[in-house]
């Protein structure tokens, strides 16, 4: 038995009156080039975690404050906890975390969801009725 009331509008005829809290997802693109500078003799953060660190798309968002930040995590990296540098990784965006809370998705997300939103539109049609 259906429900009671209007069915739901599709979600192409919705509309919003408020304006999400946390702002919309912003798709980044893969770097053309990296961001960061090269490695600094002063870093004491592991070489492979600034190699990452440098093609990650996220470091398209940074601004100067951004890459003086990772700077200072990359030269103090022995001193911190791993607490602080959890927390510094995620304001920074370098943590699975980071990134939701900022909302940013890598390319490789941005392509998994327009696959499932490719697969969720295709629809399957069965005749229903006389079989002849």
């Amino acid at each position: 038995m259906a429900g009671i009331g209007p069915a739901p509008k599709s979600p192409e005829h919705r509309r919003r009156r408020n304006e999400p809290l946390r702002g919309e997802w912003v798709d980044l693109e893969p770097l053309e080039e990296p961001i960061l500078k090269i490695w600094d003799d002063r870093f004491t953060v592991p070489d492979y975690m600034w190699q990452a660190w440098r093609i990650s798309p996220v470091t398209s968002q940074y601004g100067p404050e951004d890459l003086a930040a990772i700077h200072d995590l990359a030269v103090g990296w022995e001193e911190m906890t791993f607490a602080d540098r959890d927390r510094r990784m995620d304001r920074l965006g370098l943590t699975p975390k980071g990134k939701r809370d900022l909302r940013w998705r890598t390319p490789n997300e941005v392509k998994t969801i327009k696959k499932a939103a490719e697969k969720a539109q295709v629809r399957h049609i069965r005749a229903v009725g006389n079989d002849k």
